[in-house]
């Protein structure tokens, strides 16, 4: 004679295996969960607000330091200029750029931009195709990838102050 696991011996006997958890009622509990947490989260957002705004009123001295820490509001965290960043690559470019160039080049550059990004890359091509849909960059494709390069109307444009500027300037 065998000895038997415990999910052998009661599915043997019939009875329903208390140790499988179904799905569908796995799945229904997470959804309440995450509604219950969402709520509790507006709950703390509304304190917060509540603390900052009496502490506007009546001055920090109400709040105790550690406090005031918590509910101070967050100074923007991300760094500006990514953009500004990817167009003077693209400007400086010679021929059009893949992702991972225009990376290499704002990291030369500006390090800083790409530091609080977890995907520098996929932040870059994020804002590569923000400024395609303003028609500011053309996507093609060479040797199997994308390629960016400014568009024809950034192109004209740069042409037409290039013109306007004295050559003694340039």
């Amino acid at each position: 004679m065998s000895i038997l696991s415990i999910p052998e011996y009661v599915s043997q006997i019939g009875s329903p295996n208390p140790l499988r958890i179904r799905g569908r009622y796995l799945r229904q509990e997470l959804i309440t969960l995450a509604g219950e947490l969402k709520e509790v989260e507006k709950q703390i957002a509304a304190v917060h607000a509540m603390l900052h705004g009496l502490m506007v009123l009546y001055g920090p001295a109400i709040v105790d330091e550690e406090l005031l820490k918590s509910i101070r509001p967050k100074s923007r965290t991300n760094k500006r200029g990514l953009t500004p960043a990817c167009r003077f690559v693209l400007e400086q470019a010679a021929r059009p750029c893949a992702v991972s160039e225009i990376c290499a080049h704002i990291d030369d550059l500006r390090p800083e931009l790409l530091l609080g990004h977890r995907k520098p890359m996929a932040s870059v091509m994020s804002v590569l195709r923000s400024m395609e849909r303003r028609r500011q960059v053309v996507r093609g494709h060479e040797d199997g990838r994308s390629v960016w390069r400014l568009g024809d109307s950034q192109s004209a444009r740069k042409e037409i102050l290039s013109a306007k500027v004295p050559a003694s300037f340039q």
